[in-house]
């Protein structure tokens, strides 16, 4: 769970502004207040800790009227320890790096390269001499013994969940209903309509092949005045697929207990669908952070953003 982020110099935020976050925490504020740009940085972090890119230039590009370092700071617990990871780079390398568990340093890289750890470690001060001026000292750990530097990677890499568009779930989430044989995920999917007044009934992901790709179909059952009917997925409303999407993603990140941040939530879902998802990671493990333009109350930590 994320207890708090510190950024300076990075995208829009030129000055040092802090995020502190509960559980359930709402980023509100009008458009060009920052809201996805924070969530931009949280996903070039985990990109940039798994490693998965090849950047000619590290994407954090620093405040374009200045040449300064981008700062970026995460306070977060994980299997209950409490880390403070975090690193300074410009363009093109990073050039400080540090983890805490607790008070206790694991590691910190200064500005000239160098390394210092809590305890001496050949294997540690072997690999700190290769690592790349352009990578991240914690994405060397993944499935590694070192339980402090794992779990950094693991928070960052894995369960940090970051949705910029929602609608870019709708592939992902037919992959997760296709393998939903038992149908325990369809148990939780049905309860969620049912909670919410949303009268489907029952629904059938299939697949089939189109020009050699695979390809799916979904029908959900309704039920409204004592009659049910069948309507195609295609046919549906854009928030009915939007939820329908999101949903394993959200038991995901409460069984996982895993952190989940969203963009634009209440661009596709009414405010009674968004309480009621709030409820469920009122009542269970796992963290939402979504942004909203709209200032409803909701009753939980909210952040205000001002215009840039």
């Amino acid at each position: 769970m994320i207890l708090e982020v510190k950024i300076k110099n990075i995208f829009s935020f030129d000055k040092e502004t802090t995020f502190k976050f509960d559980n359930v925490t709402i980023i509100n504020g009008p458009n060009n207040s920052g809201k996805t740009s924070f969530l931009k940085i949280l996903d070039i972090v985990s990109r940039m800790v798994r490693n998965d890119d090849n950047f000619d230039n590290i994407p954090l590009n620093s405040y374009a009227y200045n040449k300064e370092l981008c700062n970026f700071e995460i306070t977060f617990t994980f299997d209950n320890n409490k880390y403070t990871y975090g690193f300074s780079c410009n363009r093109k390398e990073i050039v400080k790096e540090y983890l805490y568990c607790d008070e206790l340093k694991v590691f910190v890289r200064d500005n000239s390269n160098k390394y210092s750890f809590n305890k001496k470690d050949k294997r540690l001060i072997k690999l700190s001499n290769n690592v790349s001026s352009d990578r991240l000292f914690i994405s060397y750990f993944e499935d590694s013994n070192y339980i402090y530097l794992s779990d950094a990677y693991n928070f960052l890499s894995i369960n940090l969940g970051v949705v910029l568009s929602v609608t870019s779930l709708f592939d992902l989430a037919f992959r997760i209903y296709e393998r939903d044989s038992n149908h325990e995920l369809k148990k939780y999917i049905l309860d969620f309509f049912k909670k919410s007044s949303i009268n489907i009934i029952d629904y059938k992901v299939s697949t089939l092949l189109i020009n050699g790709n695979k390809a799916y179909k979904t029908k959900f059952k309704h039920s409204s005045f004592n009659k049910t009917y069948i309507i195609d997925y295609g046919d549906e409303s854009l928030s009915i697929r939007v939820i329908f999407a999101l949903l394993p993603f959200i038991l995901m990140a409460i069984d996982s207990n895993r952190t989940l941040l969203i963009d634009d939530l209440d661009r596709y879902l009414d405010s009674n669908i968004i309480s009621l998802l709030i409820e469920y990671f009122k009542n269970e493990e796992g963290q939402l952070v979504f942004c909203s333009h709209n200032d409803y109350d909701y009753g939980f930590s909210e952040i205000k953003l001002k215009n840039t």
